[in-house]
């Protein structure tokens, strides 16, 4: 692959041109930096301003649903898949 300069700086003033700005006006209404905002997808981004905005406005709205984090039993290190009950003991009569 040979490396073409010509195109590294119209790709540059592409993105001078086109993005640069653009993200910066998000990074001013969205509460992230512009890494972050490169990064996260266009419905994380929209959640966020939303959630700003309510924030200013003083509107209370719920928090985002967590999934409970996978259990891993401790000596196989196999995946608990559903833990009933915890310190039980079977016997044989």
């Amino acid at each position: 692959a040979a490396y073409s300069v010509s195109d590294a700086v119209a790709t540059y003033y592409l993105y001078m041109k086109y993005i640069h700005d653009f993200i910066f006006a998000l990074c001013s209404i969205i509460p992230y930096g512009p890494d972050d905002v490169l990064r996260k997808g266009s419905g994380t981004l929209c959640e966020s301003l939303l959630m700003n905005q309510a924030a200013h406005a003083n509107v209370l709205f719920p928090n985002k649903h967590m999934d409970p984090p996978l259990e891993f039993h401790e000596a196989t290190n196999r995946l608990v898949e559903q833990s009933t009950y915890e310190g039980a003991r079977v016997e044989c009569m």
